[in-house]
């Protein structure tokens, strides 16, 4: 696949041991031989770079693909697939919100760089793959997509969460109505919006990745900040308490899953999000430009 996968996949995981590329049984020998393990650590790259979910027929063509490239002595091509397996290999060494949030930075270039060969097949059907996995539930620019929705209200139960003091996390059913509400609304939205709307996978990807990492003071401030810019929307839910154990809440007083179930019931007409959505980014992403100018970095 020439490098379409590698060249940013490099400059986001940056220094990677060369780990030597999985022995197990032979497929096709060769300098690199390709091994049953070459084939799925490649496999399994492909379906993290592009958060899928490959079908059994899917996971056939590239099998074939790596097979190919071996038989036909297509150097290019080995040499891309025995990057990516080794890049595979140090990434599974990371934590998890690590991988999500490197697999979130370089999405936006690996598209690109596939939407820029339309004559390599390979790329052809990547972009295939990501689409069916992908559709959007409201069309715009850019469209809107579950992925969005999910992680823009997840975001903003972790703020209720930490400002109550009892972090939860959104239900199904929950999340499926926010989804449509947001939908139905999305053609009325700004353009300002929904690129806000589309940046929130990777935001608060980042904001959970770094938020361990800020010290208690700095939290404090940030919790402050949150609760008087979540007021006007959710004023039951932001009260600073006293932390309890996620999930439960103390004698008396509901959980936050039940004062956001209470919201979301009380303001069924008012979900359409219009005006909500506009309270909530009065935030305008200060706390994603504050969180990395902090002296946390990944990288």
């Amino acid at each position: 696949m020439k490098n379409h996968f590698s060249l940013y996949c490099v400059t986001a995981v940056l220094v990677l041991t060369m780990t030597a590329v999985g022995q197990g049984p032979v497929v096709v020998p060769g300098n690199p031989p390709l091994t049953e393990e070459t084939i799925g650590r490649f496999t399994e790259f492909f379906e993290w770079a592009f958060d899928v979910q490959l079908t059994n027929d899917q996971e056939q063509i590239l099998r074939k693909y790596t097979i190919d490239s071996w038989t036909q002595k297509k150097t290019s091509d080995i040499n891309d697939v025995v990057q990516l397996v080794q890049q595979q290999i140090e990434l599974s060494k990371l934590p998890e919100d690590q991988r999500h949030y490197v697999r979130l930075t370089i999405e936006p270039e690996l598209l690109a760089q596939m939407h820029q060969q339309p004559n390599e097949p390979m790329a052809r059907w990547a972009i295939a793959v990501y689409e069916a996995s992908h559709k959007p539930i409201a069309n715009g620019v850019p469209p809107l997509t579950r992925q969005g929705t999910d992680a823009y209200l997840e975001s903003l139960f972790f703020m209720v969460g930490e400002v109550s003091g009892q972090q939860t996390v959104p239900d199904l059913k929950l999340k499926d109505d926010w989804a449509r509400a947001l939908a139905a609304n999305y053609p009325n939205m700004s353009a300002e919006l929904r690129q806000q709307i589309a940046g929130m996978p990777l935001y608060a990807s980042m904001m959970r990745m770094a938020w361990p990492q800020l010290s208690q003071e700095v939290k404090a401030k940030y919790r402050t900040i949150w609760a008087e810019q979540l007021k006007s929307l959710l004023p039951a839910a932001t009260q600073t308490q006293a932390p309890v154990a996620a999930n439960k809440a103390p004698a008396g007083k509901k959980s936050v899953e039940e004062m956001m179930a209470e919201q979301n019931r009380r303001h069924q007409s008012y979900m359409n999000m219009s005006n909500s959505m506009m309270d909530i980014y009065k935030i305008k992403f200060n706390t994603q430009a504050n969180l990395g100018g902090n002296s946390y970095r990944y990288w």
